[in-house]
């Protein structure tokens, strides 16, 4: 099959989860003898770079199109967030002359759910993977500005711009923009007007979730994930349930091997040091336990350095506490080895992080909030254990249950067991890949 993958950014310069996985898959793809591509966006959108530039790459065997753009190319960037009419027209050129029988999308940010609608108009088999809530919130992890987990109500406003937002209260045209959006759903125009900008962000959800309603198939890594969907209205017998596979190789053997028996009891922290990862929680709790550890966190500290800067100086004046830099993917045994414990302190519905599969795989035991689809993936008190999300309180009284009874981390670690690995679940997505193309009728 001709399979094209569609992400919002992809290696080498970009090397998260999302662009982790659909490399992964990418090339157990290539290896099973599909003509797989990347259609990927370069997130860069300043204007000395350009208006718009392409580049054709091979990034691991697999052929990549990055496409790049200035963000003043549009009247309205908001928009553009979700609605690129422009990228959907290259897209369409793009399938065609590949003759894709395939599109799978992991992420649309600023690509545009546009391209939905090329891939519909001629005929294609689509599946949508949810990585996360971006086609509910345009910040992607439904926080509230103050740091609440918010459910995305029905009566949605623009929460994530809280200037916008109170510019529109304030306008005395207020109630008029509201009529206005509700009179002309869907019919927002680029501009700079403020019934423009106030447009664009109201139309948001109903856009994206019309669009993720005309996808083949739907795939959510989690059961809360699908079931939050369902919720706001995706098509229950077309979402299905397909947990993430990570290739993890001969991890646990050389985990083991890199291991320092000698060394004090550690807890770790791998991810972004923002607030909705919660490393301070962390920081916090090792504040409050007592005996012979220490905790190494991991992660970029200058994506949010007014974050970041002050968390540094609260671990630094723990000597029990290092706070470091992010590690290269060929240094993710090493990492591993240096921790007993992998905490995952998020204060958002996280889905199912994929350094917990990988801890997983180490056969490290994972302490992790009580929070969506971490709760499907951490049995509590069997292999793992599950504290109160932003609690420091309640994640150091488990963090000293750990150092005062070692036969309990003893008892986590027989009972992890391995994560499903990247193959099944290509085994999954083929399945799923075949099963559209024969049902629209293609050779």
């Amino acid at each position: 099959m001709r399979i094209t993958l569609v992400v919002h950014q992809f290696p080498p310069n970009h090397f998260t989860g999302t662009e982790q996985y659909a490399l992964g898959v990418g090339k157990e793809l290539q290896r099973r003898g599909h003509d797989v591509d990347v259609f990927t966006l370069e997130p860069d959108y300043q204007e000395e770079n350009g208006l718009w530039r392409e580049s054709h790459e091979t990034v691991d065997g697999l052929t990549v199109r990055r496409i790049n753009f200035w963000s003043g190319l549009t009247r309205d960037w908001r928009r553009t967030e979700y609605r690129h009419p422009y990228m959907a027209e290259v897209f369409s050129k793009h399938i065609a002359e590949r003759d894709s029988d395939v599109v799978h999308s992991f992420h649309l940010r600023y690509v545009g759910a546009d391209l939905i609608d090329r891939v519909k108009e001629q005929q294609r088999a689509l599946v949508v993977s949810l990585m996360d809530f971006w086609f509910l919130c345009p910040q992607f992890i439904m926080m509230e500005p103050n740091g609440t987990p918010c459910g995305c109500p029905e009566n949605w406003e623009p929460c994530h711009d809280q200037q916008l937002l109170a510019d529109w209260r304030q306008s005395p045209i207020a109630e008029e923009i509201t009529a206005l959006h509700r009179a002309s759903r869907g019919q927002s125009q680029t501009n700079w007007e403020l019934r423009n900008k106030v447009a664009t962000l109201l139309e948001r959800n109903d856009y994206l979730m019309t669009r993720l309603r005309k996808a083949d198939t739907i795939v959510a890594p989690t059961q809360f994930l699908r079931e939050v969907f369902i919720d706001k209205g995706a098509p229950a017998e077309r979402i299905q349930h397909l947990s993430y596979g990570v290739d993890t190789g001969t991890l646990a053997k050389e985990v083991a091997e890199r291991r320092d028996p000698t060394r004090p009891l550690t807890f770790g922290f791998f991810g972004s040091y923002s607030s909705h990862k919660g490393p301070h929680v962390l920081v916090d709790a090792m504040t409050k336990v007592k005996g012979e550890c220490r905790a190494v966190l991991r992660g970029r500290m200058k994506d949010f350095a007014d974050y970041s800067e002050p968390l540094k100086k609260r671990a630094d004046a723990n000597e029990r506490v290092t706070m470091q830099g992010p590690f290269a993917r060929h240094e993710l045994a090493s990492a591993l080895a240096e921790i007993d414990v992998l905490i995952v302190p998020s204060m958002w519905h996280e889905n199912a992080p994929f350094v917990v599969l990988e801890a997983r795989a180490a056969g490290l035991p994972v302490l992790a909030s009580r929070f969506g689809g971490l709760s499907e993936v951490v049995q509590d008190e069997i292999d793992g254990e599950l504290f109160e999300a932003g609690d420091s309180d309640d994640l150091a009284r488990r963090l000293q249950r750990l150092i005062d009874e070692p036969d309990r981390l003893d008892r986590y670690r027989a009972a992890v067991q391995p994560p499903k690995t990247l193959q099944a679940a290509v085994d999954e997505f083929e399945a799923v890949y075949l099963g559209r193309v024969a049902a629209d009728g293609n050779p």
